[in-house]
């Protein structure tokens, strides 16, 4: 684990299925697993991670409430987005919207996890296609 990167943790009592969807759907690999806790990695080895724990996991027995299922999108890079998406798609996962060029200078394409985190899986667009999506 890169300890000099930004690491979400979504407290969650549907660990089980956030497994589930991370792993099967999206085609995150496991890289932490113990009771309560749970952390994935998109994107190969230095691909983004994201932590998942049950509430009342904490040490010392200290509690958070869970994430409540609103208002948080992470933003995950991958190399192609039109391709990230058929392949979440082709493992069952399904998408919010379709690959679309941003005027930020992105595409991208948003999915809910079981959780309602929705993730928006992005690649930057080069500098003529930046000029399209804003036109």
């Amino acid at each position: 684990m890169n300890s000099n990167t930004l690491l979400p943790l979504i407290v969650t009592d549907k660990l089980a299925e956030t497994k589930a969807f991370y792993t099967d759907q999206i085609g995150c690999s496991i890289t932490m697993e113990m009771d309560g806790y749970l952390a994935v990695r998109y994107g190969g080895e230095q691909g983004t991670e994201l932590s998942f724990m049950k509430p009342g996991c904490l040490p010392g027995g200290a509690t958070i409430e869970r994430f409540d299922g609103r208002g948080l999108i992470l933003s995950i890079p991958t190399p192609d987005a039109d391709a990230a998406h058929a392949a979440i798609e082709r493992r069952g996962a399904v998408a919010q919207s379709e690959p679309s060029d941003k005027p930020w200078g992105w595409r991208s394409f948003t999915v809910a996890d079981p959780n309602g985190v929705v993730l928006d899986f992005f690649h930057v667009l080069d500098q003529s296609a930046r000029a399209d999506a804003t036109g």
